[in-house]
């Protein structure tokens, strides 16, 4: 499974791909900070090589809600796992 996280926060990017790489069969393909650079990463491929989409909703700019439904509408099958603190 190839993963693109995106979270605003280096040690929390660092945290999950930690944890998702422990999985066998798991690989964190991509990073990104903000949900405009990882909305430009899987344009230039159309979403190829990603697997799961998994991304923070509470990001500055273009959050992760805008991210959500630009890539749902764009990539309706790539499937995408929300985190964030609020509930």
């Amino acid at each position: 499974m190839k993963v693109m996280l995106v979270d605003d926060h280096a040690v929390v990017r660092a945290g999950y791909r930690r944890l998702l790489e422990l999985e066998p069969g798991c690989e964190v393909v991509a990073e990104h900070a903000s949900a405009e650079a990882a909305l430009n990463a899987l344009a230039r491929t159309d979403g190829r090589g990603v697997d799961v989409l998994v991304l923070d909703l509470s990001m500055p700019g273009r959050g992760g809600l805008d991210l959500l439904r630009r890539a749902s509408l764009r990539w309706p099958a790539l499937p995408v796992l929300v985190f964030s603190m609020h509930d």
